[in-house]
């Protein structure tokens, strides 16, 4: 009897691995690749000056000879160059430069440019674009102009006026509910 077992558990024993072996043959495995290529956030800063009423490049550093109260054209704007949409802010840094033997403190109130707050909102020190900027598209106008105060006095004579401005950008899909709640901004 107790061969009579051992027969039929090899017996059992031998189907089993035959049919695992067999079931074997009809399994298939494949491989697929797939690529997924990001796309990218790339801006353009775009300062242009305003002659006649025709836009031209130009750079605000370049202009000499300004006077109390004149009034120069300076337009900031920030191009979508890239393949995503974007969300887009700007830093506006003003400074006054005393010409050499002046000395005093010095007011950059006095630097006075018109801000567009259509279509921007200024949040720690950026102007963030209120709208998410299109591949190819270009924001309105951060400002247009740059006014110098009508109190400056002989302390600003031979003085140089500096506005810096700097842009930067993320991406706008999945990102936040608006401009303002937005993550990934550059750290300074």
């Amino acid at each position: 009897m107790k061969k009579k077992l051992l027969a039929i558990a090899l017996a059992v024993m031998c189907l089993s691995i035959a049919a695992y072996g067999t079931l074997a043959y009809f399994t298939a495995s494949d491989t697929a690749t797939n690529v997924v290529t990001a796309g990218n956030v790339e801006i353009e800063l775009k300062e242009t000056t305003a002659v006649d009423g025709q836009e031209t490049p130009g750079e605000f550093e370049d202009l000499s000879g300004i006077v109390a109260g004149q009034e120069v054209s300076k337009i900031v704007q920030v191009e979508n160059v890239g393949d995503n949409p974007a969300y887009v802010r700007i830093e506006v840094e003003k400074a006054i430069t005393l010409a050499e033997g002046m000395s005093g403190e010095v007011d950059l109130s006095l630097i006075q440019l018109d801000f567009n707050t259509a279509d921007w909102v200024e949040k720690d020190g950026y102007y963030y674009y209120k709208h998410p900027v299109a591949a190819n598209e270009i924001t309105t106008p951060l400002f247009t102009t740059v006014t110098f105060g009508q109190d400056m006095d002989n302390l600003y004579q031979n003085s140089k006026a500096t506005i810096t401005v700097q842009a930067q950008a993320v991406q706008s899909q999945n990102n936040g509910s608006d401009v303002l709640n937005a993550s990934g901004w550059p750290q300074e």
